[in-house]
């Protein structure tokens, strides 16, 4: 009967803390949301945000107690994080920041939870809504194969780039053509078509792509 009455508790709390999680979680999406400058994002990431304080609010109290359980949950991450593909480094940080208030709200710490979780989320859309972060650009150029990349548009990079550097070179249309990429950092962005515009005239008006962040891509 005893046996009973702590287990009858111990379910009470994980579902007050599962209820705790669901609005934790819906807060910290809303938050990532706002943070957002574009106006688009992956929903996949909002969903992971949305749903993870929730499911940590019902495993860490299951595993608390046995040692095993916590090594196999803490193998399932690691299997799930080298598994996945690398993502923003902001996005990395959210599911991290995510993962932290799940944690604290399944071991009771209710108000620490709810202070992180309005702390960093006013934070972090502050910095990502009013602070510009430096950030690096990868451009694609299309050259045919008669072409010899190298040093032919360094000019151009100068004009407009503060940084580049080539990352990979690729053939492409059964080897006519090749594809150079650069990781860059433009001076202006405002001046991105200029800079596209010169780069067509010297590759005989091939495809130029920029990238300007995960999302979106700008294409002549």
């Amino acid at each position: 009967m005893e046996n009973l009455l702590r287990l009858g508790k111990q379910d009470t709390t994980i579902l007050i803390n599962m209820c705790l999680a669901l609005v934790a979680g819906l807060l910290i999406a809303i938050g990532y949301c706002i943070s957002q400058k574009r106006r688009t994002y992956s929903k996949s990431v909002v969903a992971t945000i949305f749903l993870l304080p929730i499911v940590v609010a019902v495993v860490i109290p299951l595993i608390a107690t046995d040692l095993k359980k916590a090594l196999s949950l803490a193998g399932i991450f690691a299997l799930v994080r080298f598994r996945s593909v690398p993502g923003d480094a902001k996005d990395i940080f959210y599911i991290f920041f995510t993962l932290t208030v799940g944690v604290a709200i399944a071991l009771g710490y209710y108000i620490v939870a709810f202070a992180l979780l309005f702390i960093v989320s006013v934070f972090y859309i502050v910095m990502c809504r009013f602070i510009k972060f430096s950030e690096d650009q990868i451009l694609r150029i299309t050259i045919p194969e008669d072409m010899n990349y190298n040093g032919v548009f360094d000019d151009i990079f100068e004009k407009y780039l503060s940084k580049s550097e080539l990352t990979d070179v690729k053939t492409s249309n059964m080897g006519t053509l090749f594809t150079i990429s650069y990781s860059v950092h433009l001076k202006d962005e405002a001046k991105v078509k200029e800079m596209i515009d010169e780069i067509r005239t010297r590759n005989g008006n091939l495809t130029v792509v920029v990238q300007m962040d995960p999302q979106m891509f700008l294409k002549l």
